[in-house]
């Protein structure tokens, strides 16, 4: 939004085409302007968290991943919040998505990781 402002006044003044000549001001006379532009510009943040926990005797094997924050979903185009656990002492697997915008679940499951099929193909 562009607002024209007279410089000797400060009276709020029309601005007819540019290639037109500039009217005086209607209340000091003045043909000087200034124009006031408002922008406005949004920022997005995602953020992504991975955190891993070994056992505690010094192994080096991984036994419960924490993964959460911003998600992209290719089908449908839209990034949601995804919080998701794997935690092999106990044998759980449990993941939540939850629409960004509205808050809504998009899916949640809690289950033995023992029986949690994605991670079934991937050791294959």
């Amino acid at each position: 939004m562009t607002e024209w402002i007279c410089i000797g006044c400060g009276a709020r003044v029309d601005a007819k085409a540019p290639d037109k000549p500039r009217q005086p001001c209607p209340q000091c006379g003045s043909t000087a302007r200034t124009a006031r532009v408002a922008t406005e510009a949004s920022v997005i943040v995602n953020a992504y968290s991975k955190r891993h926990s070994k056992h505690r005797d010094g192994a080096k094997k991984v036994v419960r991943e924490v993964i959460e924050g911003d998600d992209y979903h290719r089908k449908t185009g839209k990034w949601n919040i995804m919080r998701r656990i794997i935690d092999r002492t106990h044998d759980w697997y449990e993941e939540h998505f939850t629409d960004r915008k509205t808050g809504e679940t998009l899916h949640q499951t809690g289950e033995p990781l023992s029986e949690h099929h994605n991670l079934k193909k991937t050791r294959a």
